[in-house]
């Protein structure tokens, strides 16, 4: 059920600059032509390939297409439930089992700050405060 997200709505951030930086990584191989970017922090790769590929040489090749799959269900999640309220929120916390380290995901719509795209930042909520603080130190 597809959403509709107004970027001029959404908080702003160096969603470039910070994948640059390595600070979010691309949650997926290619978006899909109905959706939208999706990014993980760093911290949860580190967490998602200690986890379920630290006996992989190449992790991405394991990881990449499960994690396109959870973060299908969890935007797909999202819209179902902006449909059901009627409203679309910029942060939800949503509770998965995608991080052992804390079962609450957050789920963050952004736009990049030099382009009018609309972005899912995808994480526990310390994995997106790190990502953050990144950001702040990177521009200063």
């Amino acid at each position: 059920m597809p959403i509709k997200l107004d970027p001029t709505l959404l908080p702003a951030l160096d969603i470039l600059g910070m994948a640059q930086s390595g600070a979010l990584l691309r949650a997926e191989r290619e978006t899909p032509p109905d959706g939208i970017p999706a990014f993980v922090t760093r911290a949860g790769w580190d967490e998602l390939a200690a986890t379920h590929a630290s006996d992989h040489s190449a992790p991405h090749i394991v990881l990449l297409p499960a994690l396109e799959k959870a973060v299908s269900r969890i935007l797909a999640h999202a819209a179902q439930n902006a449909t059901h309220t009627g409203e679309m929120t910029s942060v939800t916390t949503l509770q998965t089992d995608l991080f052992p380290s804390d079962p609450d995901l957050v789920l963050a719509f952004v736009r990049d700050s030099t382009h009018p795209v609309a972005c899912a930042l995808i994480g526990t909520a310390p994995q997106i405060e790190a990502a953050l603080r990144s950001q702040d130190v990177a521009q200063d």
